[in-house]
């Protein structure tokens, strides 16, 4: 699950953060990266994972799913997250990098910079995830990341999630993955929980479409990272429940003449309140009134 390309803008906002234009000819080939990951992700001798996660990023938007699933992504999970090997220095400057990677091409639809973009997302939240547990970006940086993420997900109008012979794209669910790594951390004002829910809201009633491919179950977790905080902002989460609900007003008033759009978005409103409603009752800590605002908004949709 990952993947990059790039523009004349890509390319100069990496140099100047000295990271390699996404596209560019990658210095170690497939063989090589193949070798790592049957090595169980062990940095090779003589090599430096600081270098060899940069060059990585050449890969994000590459078609071929081994590139981009298996090295580009699998093996920066491995050194960002799993083993910590990547300074701060460079994890710092692959945020900038892959939050610029996010506006190549959006708005487009059909593009293969959608790879780069969706995937650049889910590496983004290995990051996201990384500073949660073990903060190194600054405040203002976190901050532009919560930016780009939110900018990310309104801005990204090609939703295709997968395709049998390039492989995964899914650009909602990435995002998804992103924004609730975000959520848990300490440092999101409760101001920021109405901009990630309004967010969310959103983008289940623009997508014209019903997600299929576990986009809902992935938001609904993004969704789980907020209701589980101290700092709940009750009153943004009832905003977001009548906004997803908001749809399904006078859907059948007309018989069976539905609209579409407003149909797929109450469904999409439907799925994801039911998984949010399952995770939080499997998590015996979380805590009850939202339960019960979630299932007596399914009630009143139809469940």
């Amino acid at each position: 699950m990952s993947i990059w390309p790039s523009t004349a803008v890509g390319a100069l906002f990496a140099a100047c953060v000295s990271i390699p234009a996404a596209g560019a000819a990658p210095g170690h080939d497939r063989a090589f990266w193949s070798g790592i990951a049957k090595n169980r992700y062990q940095v090779p001798a003589g090599e430096s994972a600081d270098a060899l996660v940069v060059e990585l990023g050449q890969l994000l938007g590459s078609p071929d799913p081994e590139l981009r699933d298996d090295f580009a992504y699998s093996i920066a999970a491995a050194w960002i997250y799993r083993d910590r090997l990547v300074s701060e220095k460079t994890l710092r400057e692959l945020a900038r990098a892959w939050s610029a990677n996010l506006r190549v091409g959006l708005g487009g639809i059909g593009s293969d910079t959608l790879f780069l973009r969706a995937f650049s997302a889910l590496d983004l939240s290995l990051l996201a995830a990384l500073d949660h547990q073990h903060p190194f970006l600054a405040d203002a940086e976190y901050a532009g990341l919560l930016s780009a993420a939110l900018d990310y997900l309104a801005g990204e109008k090609d939703l295709r999630a997968f395709d049998p012979r390039r492989g995964w794209m899914h650009a909602t669910a990435h995002t998804a993955d992103l924004l609730k790594f975000l959520g848990r951390n300490a440092r999101l004002r409760p101001a920021d929980q109405g901009r990630i829910l309004d967010a969310i809201a959103a983008k289940l009633r623009v997508a014209g479409t019903t997600f299929s491919y576990g986009e809902n179950e992935r938001l609904a977790a993004a969704v789980q990272s907020l209701v589980q905080r101290k700092d709940l902002d009750a009153a943004a989460f009832a905003r977001f429940l009548a906004a997803v609900a908001e749809p399904a007003e006078h859907l059948w008033d007309q018989g069976s003449l539905v609209d579409p759009l407003r149909f797929a978005a109450t469904q999409n409103a439907k799925d994801l309140l039911r998984s949010l409603y399952v995770r939080l009752m499997l998590d015996k800590g979380a805590p009850d009134a939202p339960r019960a605002e979630i299932l007596k908004m399914l009630e009143k949709l139809g469940g």
